[in-house]
């Protein structure tokens, strides 16, 4: 919802600045006309509004749509980090290494390493698997845990009670290319991982879409992810009183 609130707000300022232009021109116009009307406050006042504008526009965190200045600067900003972070999956796998990444939302980089245990909502980084790309960015594997067959598909675990899963899966989230500012592959003295900045475009969060997988193997280097639910599925599924858990 933030993104789109931006792309919007973005939206709602080029028109206010192509109004603010017409207008101006038009009282030009009709001074030019009437020289002797009084046009001076009302001229001051547009250019108060044009300045404001402009001044959002310079200050105000950017829109996914604003990020690039033309298609081809967005692709090549995408086609750098697929072949960046696909040659590091790849690598991982054919040696058998760790998989784990850093999260950090560029927005909060310098809370790095810290961390605030009152602070709500998502974390300004944390460590979860790079498993795989898709066409427009890259699958992280968040955690592991267990879903519950029902009437709907499938509903989160009454862990309390002792239920029983019926599935173990992985919490699969879709990160787009363009929510990606940068990539260091090397890390730092705390995490050696690869450290990825993000934009956290939606609601507050980086990822576009998260969903439950299963974990296949096409051969011992080459996994594959096959779709057991989406997450919005599966949280409808979930009676409103009770607690269940995806653990």
């Amino acid at each position: 919802m933030l993104g789109v609130a931006r792309d919007i707000t973005a939206r709602a300022v080029v028109i206010l600045e192509l109004l603010l232009f017409a207008g101006t021109l038009a009282v030009a116009a009709i001074w030019y006309a009437d020289p002797t009307g009084n046009w001076e406050p009302l001229l001051a006042m547009m250019a108060c509004f044009t300045g404001g504008a402009e001044l959002y526009r310079r200050f105000a965190p950017k829109s996914r749509n604003e990020r690039f200045h033309s298609n081809s600067e967005r692709l090549r900003h995408r086609e750098r980090l697929r072949q960046l972070l696909q040659e590091e999956i790849y690598n991982c796998r054919a040696k058998s290494l760790r998989q784990d990444v850093i999260i950090r939302d560029v927005d909060r980089a310098d809370k790095y390493p810290d961390t605030d245990p009152n602070e709500k909502g998502i974390s300004a980084w944390f460590r979860v698997g790079l498993i795989d790309t898709y066409d427009k960015g890259v699958l992280l594997g968040l955690r592991y845990g267990g879903l519950k067959e029902c009437e709907g598909g499938y509903r989160f675990v009454d862990f309390v009670n002792e239920e029983k899963s019926d599935r173990t899966v992985l919490l699969v989230a879709n990160v787009p290319y363009d929510s990606i500012a940068e990539v260091n592959l090397d890390g730092d003295e705390y995490y050696h991982f690869p450290h990825i900045y993000c934009h956290f475009d939606f609601e507050g969060q980086p990822y576009e879409r998260l969903w439950f997988a299963e974990k296949k193997q096409l051969n011992e280097h080459h996994p594959y992810f096959e779709k057991v639910a989406e997450y919005d599925e599966v949280t409808r599924n979930n009676p409103i009183d009770g607690n269940l858990y995806f653990c």
